[in-house]
C-alpha cells in the first residue's frame, strides 16, 4: 500500500496536468496561440533555467559523461538511417527528426522531475544536451527553404542559438571549472538557484498541460503511422539495452542515473517534428506518431515509477 502512494504521488499530478489541458482544448477555455505561447515561455526561459540549475548543482562523473558519449552515435545512427528511409518506403520530409531527438524538453525532464526531484534533473539534462549535437542540426536542414542546402556555418550558428543548450552549457562550465564553488562562497551562487528554482517551478505543469492539449490522433492514415511507431519503438529498445548495458560496466552506478537513460528511451520524439512537415501529410503522420507514442510514454513511466519507488 505504500508503495502504491509513492508511485500515485509521481504519477497522478502528471496525468491531471495532461487530462487539464485535453478539457481545456474540448471545452475550448484555451485557443492554440495561447498554448503556443505557454510552451514559448517554457522552452525559451523556463525550461533553461531548469536545465541551468541542474547543471550547475550536478554531481558530474563517469557515469553521466558514458551516457552523454552514448547519446550521440545512437541518436546519429537513428537519424542516418530515417534519411535513407526517406527515400525509399517513408518518403515524409521530418521523418529524420523523429529519430534525431527524443522529447526531453517538452516531457522527460518534468516526468522524471516528478519521480526524483529537481535536483536530479541533471541526470536528463545531459542526455538532452548530447542529442542537441544532432537534433539542431538536422532541425536547421530540414527547415531550409526547397533546393537550399544550409552551410555548416549556418547548422552550427543554430545549435549555439538554443536557449536550452546555452544555459545547459553555462551551468556545466561554472560546475565543471569550480567557478560555482567560488560564487557559492560569496552568496552569489544562492542567488542565482534561487532565481533557477523560481522559474522552474511552473514547468512540469505547463509542459504537461500543454502535451495534453495538443494530443491528437485521427484514425485516417493509421497504417505509416503505426508502422513509424514500432520502428522507433525497436530503435529505442535496443538503445536502452546497450546503454543499459554499458551503465552496468560503471562500478556503483547511481539507480537515478541508468533510470534516466530507460525513461530517455520510452519518451517519443520531438515535438517539433510536426512543425518540419513540408506537406500536411507530413504534418499529420509526425503528429500522430508522437501522439501514440506519448501514451506508450505515460504507461512505461507507471512502470518506472512503480520500479523506481
Amino acid at each position: 500500500m505504500e508503495k502504491l502512494l509513492i508511485v500515485a504521488e509521481a504519477v497522478i499530478p502528471v496525468f491531471v496536468s495532461i487530462f487539464l489541458g485535453m478539457y481545456a482544448r474540448k471545452t475550448k477555455r484555451l485557443a492554440s496561440e495561447e498554448i503556443h505561447g505557454i510552451q514559448q515561455f517554457v522552452v525559451t526561459f523556463a525550461l533553461p533555467f531548469v536545465l541551468f540549475q541542474s547543471c550547475y548543482t550536478a554531481d558530474f562523473g563517469l557515469e553521466a559523461i558514458t551516457s552523454m558519449a552514448m547519446v550521440l552515435p545512437l541518436m546519429l545512427a537513428g537519424t542516418c538511417w530515417a534519411f535513407s528511409a526517406r527515400k525509399r518506403s517513408l518518403p515524409y520530409h521530418n521523418l529524420p527528426q523523429l529519430f534525431a531527438a527524443q522529447e526531453t524538453g517538452m516531457l522527460g525532464i518534468s516526468l522524471f522531475v516528478a519521480l526524483f526531484g529537481m535536483d536530479q534533473a541533471y541526470r536528463m539534462g545531459v542526455l538532452d544536451l548530447a542529442q542537441a549535437f544532432v537534433a539542431i542540426p538536422v532541425i536547421a536542414i530540414l527547415s531550409s527553404n526547397a533546393g537550399e542546402s544550409p552551410s555548416v556555418a549556418d547548422i552550427v550558428k543554430k545549435v549555439f542559438q538554443s536557449p536550452l543548450l546555452l544555459m545547459s552549457l553555462l551551468g556545466l562550465t561554472l560546475n565543471l571549472t569550480g567557478a560555482a564553488g567560488v560564487l557559492d562562497s560569496t552568496g552569489i551562487g544562492g542567488i542565482l538557484t534561487n532565481t533557477a528554482s523560481f522559474m522552474a517551478q511552473p514547468v512540469s505543469a505547463a509542459i504537461l498541460f500543454s502535451v495534453g492539449y495538443n494530443f491528437s490522433l485521427e484514425k485516417e492514415g493509421l497504417r505509416p503511422i503505426l508502422k513509424i511507431c514500432l520502428i522507433h519503438t525497436a530503435f529505442m529498445a535496443v538503445f536502452c539495452a546497450i546503454m543499459q548495458g554499458v551503465l552496468s560496466l560503471i562500478p556503483n552506478t547511481a539507480p537515478e542515473t541508468r533510470f534516466a537513460a530507460a525513461l530517455y528511451c520510452a519518451l517519443p520524439p520531438s515535438f517539433l517534428s510536426s512543425g518540419l512537415g513540408r506537406t500536411a501529410e507530413d504534418s499529420k503522420v509526425a503528429s500522430g506518431v508522437c501522439s501514440i507514442l506519448t501514451v506508450v510514454t505515460l504507461i512505461l513511466f507507471c512502470i518506472i515509477a512503480a520500479l523506481s519507488s
